[in-house]
């Protein structure tokens, strides 16, 4: 990282707009501006005023190479090969090694046996940060989980990146995406490793959106309605939900994933912590406690693992609004929930 992303990592990390930062330090906020961009550099004073106001040290600033040390520890990279461990498939080939907390999870859940049933709900954008803060919004989601999961994401955190890794396994400069561009993925997937066991997948998801098209080119059931991202709204995420709904009453698929793009994009408008954003964080909670209550009623001879799961954080910037793609603490650590429901035993 520069300097200048540096700065701008460490403002956003106190919650710090550009001019609150500007008149700490007796500037104009056009020099943070050029700061932030490399297009200036700060004074020896400067650096020093800034390490104080953001608790670092000077080397911390000027650090190109060294990682945060104030992220999450297990990778996002490590879900795909759990969830393959969860159904009995092989991962897939450039996959990184199973997050063991949850195949333990998966193993104590279901008794040592497998899944035959796996719904992956993915909301976008929840950063741990709004987990941790607004615990009345995921009140529905924490009860019906039965382990939640840390995880850091992968950068840059932006969703074709993210849910690139979510279901291949591998970093960015593996699976190719590595910069906010929707291609379709090309090496061994999850989706690629169920159709070869001869499992049935389907993909929720709106038109445009990057889980309806970087995984496209498979032997899957794709249900892609005509919403463009950006023009999110209440008709087009009840349709997408009604769909998995739907799916779940026919009952003819091993894995179901669904998509919500909602409190992304009221976010990106209004602001992580706007009342528009955080409504839809309870819009995300209803739908997926409405689909694990169907589950329960609807799949009792499957084991079913369910979870709640998101491509990445986000973070507020200047004017309030939100955004996301940056190496700090508030756009990479997410948190995931699972759910395992065994299938009911008959009595003899």
């Amino acid at each position: 990282m520069t300097l200048g992303e540096n700065i701008q990592r460490y403002r956003a990390i106190r919650n710090m707009s550009q001019e609150e930062l500007a008149q700490k330090l007796f500037i104009t906020r056009q020099t943070i501006s050029l700061w932030e961009t490399n297009q200036t550099v700060p004074t020896l004073e400067n650096l020093m005023r800034l390490k104080e106001i953001f608790g670092v040290s000077v080397d911390d600033l000027l650090d190109t190479t060294k990682e945060p040390s104030f992220n999450n520890k297990s990778s996002l990279d490590t879900i795909c090969g759990a969830l393959a461990y969860a159904m009995g498939v092989e991962s897939p080939k450039m996959a990184a090694p199973a997050n063991y907390e949850l195949t333990n999870f998966v193993d104590k859940v279901f008794e040592g046996g497998k899944a035959d049933r796996v719904v992956m709900y993915n909301p976008d954008a929840i950063a741990e940060w709004v987990y941790e803060k607004y615990p009345m919004l995921f009140k529905d989601v924490k009860k019906r989980a039965g382990i939640e999961l840390s995880l850091a994401t992968v950068m840059p955190s932006v969703t074709p990146v993210c849910f690139a890794t979510m279901y291949t396994g591998a970093q960015p400069e593996v699976h190719g995406i590595q910069k906010y561009e929707k291609p379709v993925i090309t090496i061994d997937t999850l989706f690629d490793s169920l159709i070869r066991a001869g499992k049935k997948v389907a993909i929720v998801a709106y038109y445009g959106a990057s889980l309806s098209r970087i995984y496209l080119d498979r032997n899957i059931d794709y249900y892609n309605f005509d919403i463009m991202a950006g023009e999110m709204h209440s008709d087009g995420i009840a349709a997408a939900n009604a769909k998995l709904a739907e799916l779940i009453l026919k009952d003819e698929h091993d894995f179901i994933l669904c998509y919500n793009g909602n409190y992304d994009s009221a976010m990106h408008k209004t602001g992580p912590e706007s009342i528009d954003a955080l409504s839809e964080l309870r819009v995300n909670s209803h739908v997926f406690s409405f689909i694990s209550e169907m589950i329960k009623t609807h799949w009792k001879h499957h084991n079913t693992l369910v979870g709640f799961a998101m491509d990445h954080g986000c973070h507020k910037i200047d004017g309030g609004c939100g955004s996301h793609g940056l190496d700090m603490p508030e756009d990479i650590n997410i948190v995931h929930l699972y759910q395992g429901y065994p299938a009911e035993k008959e009595e003899k």
